[in-house]
């Protein structure tokens, strides 16, 4: 007799996201690199999943299963040439650990489509807390602009330019859900306003290869063995061709948008002070055009972030930047124009 409790795929199912149980990337890492993994749990979901791992030798490793993003491609080509050019000019960042027959990651078929699978070197450490330790990652950070003058390894898919920073963030607005015409316009006006900003000032700006995410939770401090604090950084996968002012914007914009400010308070401004004083004494030297330019590429990086998240609503939902979110921010980019991190 037949099981009519049989479960039989549903022909309008359509996966949008997949989560694979930790299981399943201890086997593909012991099947493709070759590390007999005693321990995996998730880390976390998010752009993409993370995993650590442990192997049966008792070392470190973190697994990042790539998610697929409206953006396009993965740029892992580019990150792990990146990140090994880096690492063998000494800099502080997590290299890729290299899989069967020296391939840099691994492709992997999931329902919604080819997701790449990327093992990386563990990075030992903390966040940042104290002012020292923000000294020091500013002066990691001008380390690593310094050591990749010279990288000519596979180009980044992206620039981080106006188009990638808030072009993109207006056409994933124009497809949210029950966005009212209104809100939409103010979000035009807006998104006009600051690449016409950039268009006036970006002849006179630093370019750098930007690590693209550098808010203080990308890179940890650790002590070495003589006691010395260093930091190393990791998460590339945002890294490309852009402004300095960009990557030395997004610490003070994680800072106030996680503390929900409107303006510097003073605990930001100390970390700030430290924090550029460390990228200057690492060999940077960032111009007073790259500094007057905070406050524009601090709103570009929302921009940037918002449309990260409007993109994802297929993955994320749309809690994940609401409607009434999406109208309060009218307000906070108003007030981060006169941001103002001068001591």
């Amino acid at each position: 007799m037949a099981d009519t409790h049989e479960q039989v795929q549903d022909p309008y199912l359509v996966p949008t996201h997949t989560t694979a149980a930790a299981a399943s990337i201890a086997r593909w890492v012991a099947q493709h690199h070759g590390i007999a993994v005693k321990h995996c749990h998730l880390i976390r979901r998010g752009l993409n999943d993370n995993y650590a791992l442990r192997s049966i030798e008792g070392t470190q490793y973190v697994a990042r299963l790539y998610s697929i993003r409206p953006r396009g491609g993965f740029n892992v080509e580019f990150e792990s040439s990146l990140l090994a050019h880096l690492a063998a000019k000494g800099a502080g960042v997590a290299a890729v650990v290299p899989a069967a027959q020296g391939r840099n990651h691994v492709s992997l078929q999931f329902p919604e489509g080819s997701r790449a699978l990327a093992l990386f070197r563990y990075a030992e450490g903390a966040t940042p807390d104290t002012l020292e330790e923000f000294e020091l990652t500013g002066r990691t950070l001008a380390e690593i602009h310094g050591a990749v003058l010279d990288y000519s390894g596979p180009p980044s898919l992206y620039t981080l330019d106006g188009h990638h920073l808030a072009g993109r963030s207006l056409n994933y607005l124009q497809a949210y859900p029950e966005l009212g015409e209104e809100l939409l316009e103010a979000y035009s006006r807006l998104i006009g306003g600051l690449l016409g900003e950039l268009a006036a000032v970006e002849g006179g700006l630093t370019r750098v290869i930007c690590h693209g995410d550098t808010h203080g939770f990308n890179n940890h401090v650790f002590a070495d063995d003589a006691g010395c604090k260093k930091t190393v950084f990791f998460d590339f996968d945002d890294a490309g061709p852009g402004f300095l002012s960009y990557d030395l914007s997004v610490m003070p914009w994680s800072y106030l948008i996680r503390k929900t400010l409107k303006e510097p308070d003073e605990t930001l401004r100390e970390r700030w002070a430290h924090y550029l004083r460390g990228y200057r004494a690492g060999g940077g030297n960032p111009s007073e055009a790259d500094l007057a330019a905070l406050p524009l590429f601090i709103q570009l990086r929302h921009l940037w972030n918002l449309g990260e998240a409007v993109g994802r609503l297929h993955h994320w939902g749309t809690s994940s930047a609401s409607v009434a979110w999406l109208k309060n921010q009218i307000e906070v980019f108003e007030a981060w124009k006169k941001v103002d991190l001068r001591a």
